[in-house]
C-alpha cells in the first residue's frame, strides 16, 4: 500500500469511529471507554472532517459546543484550560489546552465563518496563556512538544508571532537538552512517541520558519532512529523498556505508534486485533492520515528487517537512568535500570515497563509476552483479577526498583515505595506471562500441571514457548508474613509466578512510612534473575535447564548492601538509598 493509500483507509476508519461516538444531543463525541462522558478535541476533529466533506453549518454547530467547555471563569486558576468532559465541568487535566489547540490548528480554516475564525481565536489566546502559566517541564515529553507544535503552528496561524518565536527557543531547548541526554526523556513509548513523532513531522513540513522546520526534521528523525532500534519485527511489537506503556502496549494490541506505522509502512498486519485486549484498538487515526512523516532509510531498515543488536543507551541524567536491551528474531528483552520520573526532582510515573520480552509463536496472535508489576492491596495470591475487569484495564507497577542486563540475562531487584499510614494487606511482585493456555513449565525437573503450585528456596521455573526457552529463579524475599512467599498460578489470560513480601491482615507498616523514619533500616529485597535464549542454542528444554542450573547465582546483603550475581552479571545497590 502506498503512503496516499494508508492515509485514507486511515481517515476513513477515524472518521467512523468518531462517528460513531457523536452525540446529537450534545453535539459532541464521546470518551472511547466512558460512553456517556463528551470530550471536546475529538469533537473540533470530527467538526474537521465534517469541514472538508463541506458540511460548514454542523461543523460550526460542533465546534462552539466543544469551545463551550472552555474555563473562562476569572477566578478560576485553570482559566482558558478546558473540561476533559462536558460533564465534570471543571478542569480536571490540564494538558487538555494542548490537545484542543492540536484540534483547532488542523482545521481547514478557510471554510469557516469569520465569526468563528474570530471565536476560535479567542478562545485560543486564552488557551496559549494558559499554557504559559503551566510552563510544563521539558522531561514531560510529548506535552511538551505538544506545546511547542502548537505555539509554532498555532503562532503562525492566528498572528501571534510572540508565540511562535517562544515555541521556537523552546524547540532549541528541548533538542539540544535531548541531544545531550541521548534519547527522549519520555523514551521509547509505544503511545507517546507516535504524539512526538506527529508534532515534530507536522512542524517540518508547515511551519514558515526556515529554522523550526530544519530542527523539527532533525529531531523527527532522531525519534524515529531511537525507536525503531528497539522494534521487534517478527511479532511486530515495540520492544522494552518502555517509559510509559499502557494494557493495550504490553499485550501486543493496536496502539499509536503502531498506526502511525501502518501509515509509513502500509503493514495491515499491524492492525490486527489481539484476544488479549478489548478496548478501543487504535488511535489518532484521522490526525496520523492528515501528517506526512520523514523517517530515515536507516530507521526504514530497523523497522522492517529482522537483526540481532544489543541497545544500552542513557535515557536520563537527573537521576542517571540507562535502557538496555538484546533484540534478535526470536524475541526482544529490555530493561531500565531505575524507576521513571518527570520533573526536577523527578516525580515518579508508575506507567512504565521495568523488565519486558516478547517473542515470536507460530500460533496466533504470533507473540508471546513477559511483563512484571508490583502490586500493592492486589488482594490474595492465586485470586483471579484479570477475568473480573475489562481486558483493557490497566495494570500500575507500584515499587521501586533496579535492573542490569546484559544481552538475554537480566536482575531485576524490587523494594517499596513510602506508604504512609495506608494499611496494607498485600506486597508482591508478579512476573507475568501472557497467554490463552498455560505454557509448558517446568519447575525443576518437573512438569507444571497447571494447578497453583508454590515454589522453595532455589528452585529454577523453565519456560518452552515459541521460540524461546525462559528461565526464571525467584529471589528469596524480605518476608513480612505467614503465607508462601513464591507461588505459580493462572489468572486469566496469564501466568503469574507471584514473589511475596507481605500477605495478611491489613495493617500499617511503621518501618517503611517513609523510607526515613525512626523504624527504617532498608527496604524490603524482592526480585528475580531472567534468561531468555533462542530455542536454536540448546538441543532440549533439558538441555537449557541444565546450563540455568550451573548458571551462578547469588544473592546476599552486608551492611545495607544487596549483592546479586547471575553468571556474570552483577547488580549491587543500596537497602536504604535504593541506589545502584
Amino acid at each position: 500500500m502506498t503512503p496516499e493509500d494508508t492515509a485514507l483507509h486511515l481517515y476513513q476508519m477515524g472518521r467512523a469511529d468518531l462517528a460513531a461516538r457523536f452525540n446529537a444531543e450534545h453535539q459532541l463525541v464521546a470518551n472511547r471507554f466512558l460512553p456517556g462522558r463528551h470530550q471536546p478535541h475529538p469533537s473540533i476533529w470530527y467538526a474537521g472532517c465534517l469541514l472538508r466533506e463541506d458540511a460548514s453549518p454542523g461543523a460550526e454547530r460542533i465546534i462552539a459546543a466543544a469551545l463551550d467547555l472552555q474555563e473562562r471563569r476569572q477566578a478560576d486558576p485553570h482559566r482558558g484550560n478546558f473540561w476533559w468532559h462536558k460533564e465534570e465541568g471543571v478542569v480536571i487535566d490540564m494538558n487538555a489546552c494542548q490537545f484542543v489547540l492540536e484540534a483547532l490548528i488542523a482545521l481547514p480554516h478557510e471554510r469557516l465563518s469569520p465569526a468563528m475564525r474570530e471565536r476560535i481565536a479567542e478562545a485560543a489566546a486564552l488557551a496559549f496563556a494558559e499554557a504559559e502559566r503551566l510552563d510544563v517541564h521539558w522531561t514531560y515529553t510529548n506535552i511538551a512538544l505538544l506545546d511547542i507544535h502548537n505555539r509554532i503552528l498555532g503562532g503562525e496561524l492566528w498572528g501571534r508571532s510572540d508565540v511562535s518565536k517562544q515555541g521556537i527557543a523552546r524547540l532549541r531547548d528541548w533538542a539540544d537538552r535531548t541531544r545531550e541526554v541521548g534519547a527522549p526523556h519520555e523514551f521509547n513509548s509505544a503511545t507517546y512517541a507516535a504524539v512526538d513523532l506527529n508534532c515534530l513531522a507536522d512542524i517540518a513540513s508547515h511551519s514558515s520558519s526556515d529554522e523550526a522546520r530544519a530542527l523539527a526534521l532533525e529531531m523527527e528523525q532522531l525519534v524515529w532512529r531511537h525507536v525503531a532500534k528497539y522494534w521487534h519485527v517478527p511479532t511486530r511489537q515495540l520492544g522494552g523498556p518502555h517509559s510509559r506503556s499502557y494494557r493495550r502496549d504490553v499485550v501486543g494490541a493496536p496502539g499509536f505508534l503502531k498506526v502511525v506505522l501502518y501509515r509509513v509502512l502500509g503493514d495491515e498486519a499491524l492492525l490486527a486485533k489481539t484476544p488479549y485486549y478489548d478496548g478501543p484498538d487504535t488511535e489518532g487515526e484521522v490526525i496520523v492520515s492528515e501528517i506526512d512523516y520523514h523517517p530515515p532509510d536507516d530507521a526504514l531498515e530497523m523497522l522492517t528487517t529482522p537483526a540481532t543488536r544489543d541497545i544500552c543507551e542513557r535515557v536520563a541524567m537527573e537521576p542517571e537512568t540507562e535502557a538496555v536491551a538484546r533484540v534478535t528474531p526470536e524475541f526482544s528483552l529490555g530493561t531500565m535500570s531505575r524507576s521513571y520520573g518527570v520533573g526536577s526532582p523527578p516525580e515518579p510515573w508508575p506507567a512504565f515497563d521495568s523488565c519486558i520480552a516478547y517473542w515470536h509463536r507460530d500460533e496466533p496472535p504470533g507473540y508471546g509476552v513477559l511483563y512484571c508489576r508490583y502490586r500493592v492491596n492486589a488482594g490474595p495470591v492465586g485470586q483471579p483479577s484479570r477475568d473480573a475487569v475489562p481486558k483493557w484495564l490497566d495494570i500500575w507497577d507500584e515499587g521501586l526498583f533496579r535492573a542490569a542486563q546484559n544481552g538475554g540475562r537480566a536482575i531485576v531487584a524490587y523494594g517499596i515505595p513510602p506508604r504512609g499510614q495506608r494499611p496494607i494487606d498485600s506486597w508482591r511482585l508478579d512476573i507475568r506471562l501472557l497467554g490463552r493456555e498455560a505454557p509448558a513449565v517446568r519447575i525443576g525437573a518437573g512438569a507444571w500441571l497447571g494447578d497453583r503450585t508454590d515454589l522453595a528456596a532455589g528452585d529454577r521455573m523453565i519456560v518452552a514457548d515459541g521460540d524461546v526457552y525462559i528461565g526464571i529463579v525467584p529471589l528469596v524475599p524480605t518476608y513480612l508474613g505467614h503465607t508462601p512467599p513464591m507461588t505459580l498460578w493462572r489468572d486469566g489470560d496469564e501466568t503469574v509466578l507471584s514473589i511475596v513480601n507481605y500477605e495478611g491482615p491489613p495493617k500499617q507498616f511503621w518501618e517503611y512510612r517513609s523510607l526515613t523514619g525512626p523504624f527504617w533500616k532498608g527496604n524490603v529485597r524482592n526480585g528475580f534473575a531472567l534468561w531468555i535464549a533462542p530455542r536454536s542454542e540448546f538441543a532440549s528444554a533439558d538441555e537449557f535447564r541444565t546450563a540455568l542450573t550451573k548458571a551462578p547465582l547469588l544473592d546476599e546483603t552486608v551492611d545495607g548492601l544487596r549483592t546479586i550475581t547471575f553468571g556474570d552479571l552483577r547488580l549491587e545497590y543500596d537497602l536504604r538509598a535504593m541506589w545502584p
